[in-house]
């Protein structure tokens, strides 16, 4: 009997085929809890532009247990209030500190892109960064899991760090 045929044999018997999609199935069906925030420094506008993209499912849920509302966002019932809402949420989770001073953030809009959401925001009058300290507790009291990656771009320089429950900010110096 040659080895390949040895293996199809091996693989044939039915306990073996499930002993091995098991751990897959288990591994599809594991929810992944993260956002992505990028943060640029636009120096001709003398602005700091931030882009958050999330799962559209997670915000709803975490709009909903925060304010008892079904939100419906991206669709065609999106409540009339969903962006004050939106805002006032990210206001509790999400801060930026430029230079040791709480900087406070507009919200520009939302855009949707099949099951994620893009939230821009915008912090004007900044000419220069010396340090930056960001809070990004977004979907961490619904998500115990959730991860919040957050990239930074200052003129040159790169920086990444990632913010979870256990550590909810970080402090960079350029």
């Amino acid at each position: 009997m040659t080895k390949s045929t040895k293996i199809k044999r091996f693989i044939s018997k039915p306990r073996v085929l499930i002993f091995l999609l098991i751990p897959l199935l288990a591994f599809m069906l594991h929810k992944e809890y993260y956002s992505l925030t990028n943060i640029v420094f636009n120096p001709q506008e003398k602005s700091v532009q931030v882009t958050i993209r999330l799962f559209t499912d997670d915000m709803e849920f975490a709009l909903k247990n925060q304010f008892e509302k079904a939100i419906e966002l991206g669709t065609d019932r999106e409540i009339k209030e969903a962006d004050h809402l939106l805002e006032l949420y990210l206001n509790q989770r999400f801060t930026i500190a430029i230079n040791a001073n709480k900087t406070p953030f507009a919200f520009i809009g939302k855009e949707f892109e099949k099951d994620v959401m893009y939230v821009y925001l915008e912090i004007p009058n900044i000419s220069d960064i010396q340090q930056i300290e960001v809070r990004n507790a977004i979907l961490i009291d619904s998500f115990s899991e959730q991860e919040n990656i957050v990239k930074i771009n200052y003129l040159t320089t790169r920086r990444s760090m990632i913010l979870t429950q256990q550590h909810e900010k970080e402090l960079i110096k350029f």
